[in-house]
């Protein structure tokens, strides 16, 4: 599993994923390429983490919008960003992010 801290990480830069697009560095190129993986990863595969990713990181939408949007409860929410969080922690990690 991951570590809260990792968590933390992933999640700001999930949550900072437009400005990390916008600021070259090549950590933040890697951190990128790691949430676009995790975007293309979820795609066909799964609608709920796909649609989370987008709505509430990507566009900002808050925690009950999102709820709402996605038609899951908290629980299943719950289950679904920790496990995108876990997916894009895997692929920072091979990319020496964490």
């Amino acid at each position: 599993g991951m570590t809260n801290e990792q968590r933390q990480q992933v999640k700001k830069a999930l949550w900072n994923y437009g400005i990390l697009q916008r600021f070259e560095s090549e950590e933040n190129r890697h951190w990128c390429d790691a949430i676009q993986e995790t975007i293309d990863y979820y795609k066909d595969r799964d609608p709920i983490r796909e649609g989370l990713l987008q709505i509430r990181y990507l566009e900002h939408t808050t925690e009950e919008k999102t709820l709402d949007k996605l038609h899951i409860g908290r629980t299943t929410y719950q289950k679904a960003q920790l496990d995108l969080l876990s997916t894009l922690a895997v692929f920072a990690a091979r990319r020496g992010l964490l």
